[in-house]
């Protein structure tokens, strides 16, 4: 799988998810996802290389693991573009 921040993926709900962030721990790569109509709807998930596919984690102990590699990986993708954007729409 290809994914990268700032892609756009849809899972089995259907939904439209911004891939926010991207991060490798032991082995696997997770992502940080935000509904693309709905900010409130976030996802955590794993790649899953057997069958190409994203499982959603609930796992609250490795969310917490995760949140600073996503802020690291994340904070590293932005670019002078990006917080241009960001100033336009304020």
């Amino acid at each position: 799988m290809k994914i990268e921040i700032k892609d756009t993926v849809t899972l089995s709900d259907d939904n439209s998810y911004v891939v926010v962030s991207k991060t490798s721990h032991q082995g696997n790569v997770y992502y940080y996802l935000i509904d693309k109509d709905n900010n409130e709807n976030l996802k955590f998930c794993v790649e899953k290389l057997e069958n190409k596919s994203l499982a959603e984690i609930q796992d609250t102990n490795l969310i917490q693991q995760l949140l600073p590699l996503f802020l690291e990986a994340s904070s590293k993708a932005i670019t002078k573009e990006d917080l241009e954007l960001l100033e336009e729409h304020q």
